[in-house]
């Protein structure tokens, strides 16, 4: 009796563990050159990518240079805080912001996608975002 009393409770300890432990959540920033929203073509003439030298920062993270043919995918972000997502231009000065939590979305597993025009948009990352290619 007392073994599966010390059994029992050892394993409840272990739960309450795991629940202890924090969740997280990512956002994969798509690429400039698969990424449909911008309006115009990704290539230069000279076979260069153009992303206008944006970069996208979340909360008090570094800035990351916008990808230009691979996705970038920011990982590790707490799924119980509000976070802040930055596109900066080239000068480094904020061009447009969004704040978000996970708990607005299904998944933990996020896609964002940028243009000047309607903005940055920001959604689970699903078959419907294939221009979305973080793993």
């Amino acid at each position: 009796m007392k073994t599966s009393i010390i059994v029992v409770t050892f394993m409840l300890s272990i739960s309450n563990h795991a629940n202890a432990q924090q969740a997280t959540g990512s956002v994969c920033v798509a690429a400039r050159a698969d990424d449909p929203f911008w309006k115009e073509p990704a290539t230069l003439p000279n076979g260069k990518i153009n992303s206008h030298g944006l970069s996208v920062k979340i909360d008090k993270r570094p800035a990351a240079a916008w990808p230009d043919r691979e996705s970038l995918k920011i990982d590790g972000l707490d799924t119980s805080e509000r976070h802040v997502l930055i596109v900066l231009g080239s000068g480094v000065k904020p061009i447009e912001s969004v704040r978000f939590k996970f708990s607005e979305f299904k998944s933990t597993e996020l896609c964002m996608a940028y243009d000047g025009y309607q903005g940055i948009g920001l959604q689970e990352t699903t078959r419907r975002t294939p221009w979305c290619k973080c793993r």
